[in-house]
């Protein structure tokens, strides 16, 4: 008797297993469009005791300001602490500039700038580093 239910048991295994329907695996790709970036250069230098920070955008256009973050730990990391350093108000200037003079420590500082647009979109810079050896 046990063995003709464990047999049954394997033969419906085996002919259900044998109906299953595959999907076709679709080859399209998704492919994600770079984004563009509204940052033309973004640079950093040390200059007395702080760091300075100059950047340009590609285009004004409904520009409404920038917040400036920076780290010491690993900016690749996503679980590293950004701390925010300031905000400015945009305009219609070529070139944007700030002075970071608050808690520059000895060591390598991490920094990006994002700006804000009016439509709601933003645009993150590239990542920008300064290295202090000592004050």
């Amino acid at each position: 008797m046990k063995q003709t239910i464990i047999f049954s048991a394997l033969a419906v295994a085996v002919l259900t297993s044998a109906f299953t329907i595959e999907r076709p695996v679709s080859k399209k790709q998704n492919v994600v469009a770079p984004v563009a970036n509204d940052f033309s250069f973004l640079r950093a230098h040390r200059q007395g005791k702080g760091i300075t920070l100059t950047w340009g955008m590609v285009t004004n256009t409904n520009l409404i300001g920038f917040d400036i973050t920076k780290t010491m730990q690993d900016p690749n990391d996503p679980y590293s602490v950004w701390e925010p350093v300031t905000s400015i108000p945009g305009a219609n200037n070529r070139s944007f500039k700030h002075t970071d003079n608050n808690n520059v420590l000895p060591g390598t500082t991490y920094y990006k700038v994002t700006a804000w647009y009016s439509d709601g979109r933003s645009s993150e810079s590239d990542v920008v580093s300064v290295r202090i050896v000592g004050h």
